[in-house]
């Protein structure tokens, strides 16, 4: 009976010790099944990430950290997980420990580094390796936290010693004079704003102008255009170029006429010298004409003549194509 009491203790015992154990590991996240792979993460510091906490993809627990270790040169920190083979990460994967909770418990999550621009990543790590980034801890945000407290305790200090009543008369002078300078802008872009309309006005009425004369000009250039396809400019062109020619002819003949008409006037001129000269000789009783001046039969006979003389330049007169042509084209 005592060895069976004493069997019976010794199993209890050994169970217990198997539920604990098994117990532990479930809690630790080990798979019983073996499909787990292991990987690797560097980081400048790690916080107080510890073996067994676990690690998750987008908030699920897909294993848990193996094991913590700082590298041999003491640069880095290297933790292992092991998590789930069957859970596709990301291309760019990184991992982030981070506190889990409000107690202290911290996890390691892996995301996409792309997600995460702003985080700094450990850089260049060997091939296989997933870069790391920590997030500080409470104690460290404490210590951030009362940094900051003294530095607005040192800048609240200083803002009271510079912050007088004369510093708040001089500020509320301040705010009046700029009140000031704003009515007096104000009122100046009124008076800039009507004669910016009048210059627009007078500005829009010459656009209107310059349009209608670029209209008229369109006009102008279309009917011209209308012309030189029409064919009629180069009929001006012709005629012009015949009337200049003429007028050139009708210069060449009134020239040619002018020399004729001095030739003429020279040839006059002798012929009423010689007249003079033949009356000199005829009033002195020379020659024939003379004589007939003094008989008086010669006398009806140069009356005859002359008439017939008279009948002669009156013919000339009326008919002065019979005895002189003037051809001016």
């Amino acid at each position: 009976m005592k060895r069976l009491n004493e069997t019976m203790v010794g199993v209890v015992l050994v169970l217990g010790v198997v539920v604990a154990v098994a117990g532990t590991l479930f809690l630790q996240g080990v798979d019983w099944r073996g499909n787990q792979v292991e990987l690797e993460g560097l980081f400048y510091e790690v916080g107080l990430i510890q073996p067994g906490n676990p690690v998750r993809v987008r908030g699920v627990r897909i294993g848990r950290v193996a094991g913590v270790d700082v590298m041999p040169g003491g640069e880095a920190v290297r933790v292992r997980v092991q998590v789930d083979s069957q859970v596709a990460l990301p291309q760019d994967a990184g991992m982030i420990l981070a506190p889990e909770s409000m107690f202290g418990d911290w996890q390691a999550e892996i995301v996409s580094r792309e997600q995460y621009p702003s985080l700094r990543f450990y850089e260049n790590p060997p091939v296989g390796v997933i870069p790391g980034y920590s997030l500080p801890d409470i104690t460290r945000l404490t210590a951030a936290a009362d940094r900051i407290a003294e530095n607005l305790t040192v800048l609240t200090d200083r803002v009271t010693m510079a912050f007088t009543e004369e510093t708040a008369l001089n500020i509320a002078r301040a705010i009046d004079n700029i009140e000031d300078v704003s009515n007096r802008l104000s009122d100046l872009v009124e008076t800039q704003a009507s004669g910016f309309s009048q210059v627009f006005s007078q500005v829009q009425g010459s656009a209107e102008e310059l349009g209608m004369a670029a209209a008229a000009a369109r006009r102008s250039f279309q009917r011209v255009d209308g012309l030189v396809g029409s064919g009629e400019i180069d009929s001006v062109l012709v005629n012009a170029r015949d009337a200049s020619r003429n007028l050139s002819e009708l210069s060449r003949d009134l020239t040619q006429t002018n020399q004729e008409f001095q030739g003429m006037l020279g040839r006059a001129d002798s012929a009423f010298q010689s007249v003079n000269r033949l009356t000199a000789r005829v009033e002195a009783g020379e020659g024939s004409l003379g004589r007939m001046l003094s008989d008086s039969g010669m006398v009806l006979q140069v009356e005859s003549a002359l008439a017939q003389l008279q009948q002669l330049l009156q013919d000339v007169r009326e008919n002065p194509q019979r005895y002189v042509r003037l051809s001016i084209f």
